[in-house]
């Protein structure tokens, strides 16, 4: 049975001192054209998976600004009192994401078409980044009804599959096994997980 999970990545941030530069670089190294974003401040999207994902360049705000994943979650205010009751702490926001007010009239026009949406609400969502308690960054996202097509989420996110749930829940369920333990098989380059003597998982090293 599919499992539908709580939050998906939306999109990875990759701050830089220099967004142009950046931008060649990933264009090279990715083999896809940024477009500029909606954005006053230098920043750059590109799509890069199937499931919604966008490659983000923007400008580095601080120096201690890195690579940070930001998850769509449905109520960010209820998901980050979770996390300062569950030991973790709010670093940035949370703060509106306007669109330029310049920009306003064609992104709404553009979504029309392509949706069939209406954009009434001048901005993309909330956001807020959060350290968990072993101290990395985590960007949390309550996307605008008119951008969750793109990225996937709220009513159009994708459940995993079967498969990707058996495979999990067999892993949870060997792991609480006493009698389960991992070999070596040298022979291969494998180490076999075996639980009552019957190979469950070979994984290549």
């Amino acid at each position: 049975m599919p499992l539908q999970l709580r939050a998906s990545l939306a999109f990875i941030s990759m701050p830089s001192d220099d967004p142009g530069t950046s931008r060649s670089f990933y264009e090279d190294l990715f083999g896809i054209e940024m477009a500029r974003s909606l954005s006053k401040e230098e920043s750059y999207h590109a799509p890069i998976s199937a499931d919604g994902i966008d490659f983000n360049v923007g400008v580095r705000h601080t120096p201690q600004e890195s690579a940070t994943p930001f998850v769509a979650v449905e109520d960010l205010q209820a998901v980050l009192q979770r996390v300062n009751d569950m030991g973790g702490r709010v670093v940035w926001g949370p703060e509106d994401l306007p669109l330029p007010e310049e920009d306003r009239d064609d992104y709404a026009k553009a979504v029309h078409q392509v949706e069939g949406l209406n954009v009434w609400n001048p901005s993309m969502g909330r956001a807020a980044i959060i350290l968990d308690p072993g101290g990395s960054a985590l960007g949390l996202v309550q996307l605008a009804e008119h951008a969750q097509r793109h990225f996937a989420v709220g009513r159009f996110q994708k459940p995993l599959d079967d498969h990707q749930v058996e495979v999990h829940r067999t892993a949870m369920h060997s792991r609480r096994v006493e009698t389960g333990h991992a070999i070596r098989d040298d022979t291969v380059g494998v180490v076999v997980l075996q639980r009552n003597d019957a190979d469950i998982f070979r994984i290549r090293e």
